[in-house]
């Protein structure tokens, strides 16, 4: 009789201890600091959470399963060490109860130890038989954090019961990794449809049509994840990123301050907000910002860039000079991009250091062949009348497109003011197919020919007459607009004719010069050297 009520007494206690845990489990999934730190985690702010299940934790010092969910967000925040404590700890509380095994595996999947990480996946999994929900979607976290194991996720998540929201996403979160985007949306899709107020489930489909650059639809979604939560912080975070990458500045700034408004570390997301800010032109706002971010010890090149270009558009010339010099200082030679020289050149274009713009400018060319800079330095060097400089420069353009007429005006008269008349030459050939109708292209080409026809022994070849007569067939065709360029074809007529004694027909070409303009103080006076009576010999 003794034996039996013995073995009732060890059934009982043995019951007990079953209902105890059984209590345990569903306390701490019950418990609503779990659900308010899983959403403090979900909208980064890791630091409550902590703090949310801490306090939960020292009221239910027995709770296994409560010192797996603090273990998970002290992973968030940034605190492994910690977390492995409370790991350890909930698997000597509780041995049955696989929640603390699956936070070791995510640990030790986050150590890239993959292989350890499976045994404690296992682990977790034997002890709860695979029939606990939230240690399924535990391990399923766990490989995820993996690029190689989604597939080991699936099949741990298939078993999952019942419409499950988080494992719907998580489901999602998998097909992503194997790059099967549509089944990826089908899941987060299923999952908006177990709750109509998680917001969760929209901003994930957002994710996957924002990084197909499907903005539309992606804006669709994270505006759907506010409407469900008008508090959820990274649909806004994302929305400022689409509307970044979409060139919609302003909108960008303002989803970023509902972001920044959210956030736990609202410190960390400042460099991103003040590039919005630069995108926007809000140079107003964001030189403030970049100015206190490149104070702090850990300021990147990247800060400087940016300080240096927000002061160049804010035309604040000399402070932008100081962050350029901080800049190059600090990035090294992988992280100069051709873009940091250009900015530096049009900074120091604007101070009047065209010499050195130019410079800057070059080695922006180096590296990277753009032919709006090689425009710029051949530009800067034909108004400083550098043009043996600007010669080279229209060649290194050319090299690139076609020029423009403007440019091959320029680029003619820098060869010709460097006596290269027959590439000169060429160059307004090029000029006159570009625009025949105009009189420009054929007198620099006739001058360009003259250059090389010196005039030997009182006389001149005559080599450019074809060309100059040229410039007076176009130049009558649109005579008030020709004047000095009639003048200056008939004056050289006139000239040529002259040097070979044909007086009349010189005298013809001076008087049409007289006829455009009375005033021709040359015209005038050869003309009058003309009309002299001859002198009368003189008695031997």
């Amino acid at each position: 009789m003794k034996e039996v009520s013995k073995r009732a007494w060890n059934v009982g206690k043995m019951l007990m201890f079953f209902l105890s845990c059984a209590a345990s489990l569903a306390v701490a999934q019950e418990n609503p600091a779990i659900k308010q730190a899983a959403y403090l985690l979900e909208t980064e702010q890791p630091t409550k959470a902590v703090a949310t299940l801490q306090a939960a934790v020292t009221a239910n010092p027995q709770d296994a399963a409560l010192l797996y969910y603090l273990g998970h967000a002290q992973i968030k925040n940034n605190e492994r060490a910690k977390a492995e404590i409370n790991f350890q700890k909930g698997t000597e509380l509780d041995p049955k109860n696989g929640l603390n095994f699956a936070g070791k595996g995510q640990l030790r999947m986050l150590d890239n130890q993959a292989a350890e990480a499976k045994v404690a996946f296992d682990e977790a999994l034997k002890v709860s038989k695979s029939k606990d929900d939230e240690v399924l979607k535990a391990v399923a976290e766990g490989y995820l954090l993996g690029d190689k194991l989604a597939k080991e996720a699936l099949a741990v998540l298939e078993k999952v019961k019942g419409k499950d929201v988080d494992a719907a996403v998580l489901k999602g979160d998998a097909y992503l990794k194997l790059n099967d985007g549509g089944k990826a949306v089908s899941s987060y899709e299923n999952g908006a449809t177990y709750d109509a107020k998680r917001g969760l489930p929209h901003y994930k489909v957002g994710l996957v049509y924002l990084r197909s650059k499907n903005y539309e639809v992606a804006e669709q979604n994270f505006k759907k994840a506010l409407e469900v939560d008008p508090k959820y912080t990274l649909a806004y975070k994302e929305l400022g990123e689409l509307y970044y990458q979409s060139r919609r500045a302003p909108e960008a700034v303002k989803a970023y301050e509902g972001y920044m408004g959210l956030t736990e570390k609202p410190e960390s997301a400042k460099l991103r907000y003040a590039f919005y800010l630069f995108m926007a032109k809000d140079y107003k706002r964001a030189n403030p910002i970049f100015d206190e971010l490149s104070k702090r010890s850990d300021a990147t090149s990247t800060v400087y860039k940016y300080k240096a270009y927000a002061l160049t558009e804010s035309k604040e010339y000399a402070a932008a000079h100081t962050a350029f010099d901080a800049y190059f200082g600090k990035a090294t030679k992988e992280e100069i991009q051709a873009s940091d020289y250009e900015y530096f050149a049009k900074m120091l274009q604007e101070e009047g250091n065209d010499s050195l713009a130019v410079e800057n400018y070059q080695k922006s060319f180096d590296l990277e062949k753009k032919d709006d800079v090689a425009s710029k330095i051949a530009d800067i060097q034909f108004k400083r009348k550098k043009y043996p400089e600007a010669a080279k420069a229209y060649e290194q353009l050319e090299s690139l497109r076609k020029l423009t007429s403007p440019e091959l005006y320029a680029q003619g008269r820098a060869l010709y003011y460097t006596d290269q008349y027959q590439q000169a030459d060429s160059t307004f050939q090029k000029l006159i197919a570009l625009q025949p109708a105009m009189t420009l292209g054929y007198l620099w080409q006739a001058r360009s020919v003259a250059a090389q026809d010196p005039e030997t022994n009182g006389k001149i070849q005559g080599t450019a007459k074809p060309y100059f007569e040229k410039v007076i067939e176009v130049g009558l065709a649109r005579p008030d607009r020709s004047k000095n360029d009639l003048i200056e074809a008939y004056s050289y007529l006139g000239y040529y004719h002259f040097t070979r004694n044909e007086i009349q027909a010189s005298k013809g070409f001076w008087e049409k010069v007289l006829a455009i303009d009375p005033n021709d103080a040359r015209a005038q006076e050869i003309l009058k050297a003309m009309n002299a009576p001859a002198p009368k010999p003189t008695k031997g």
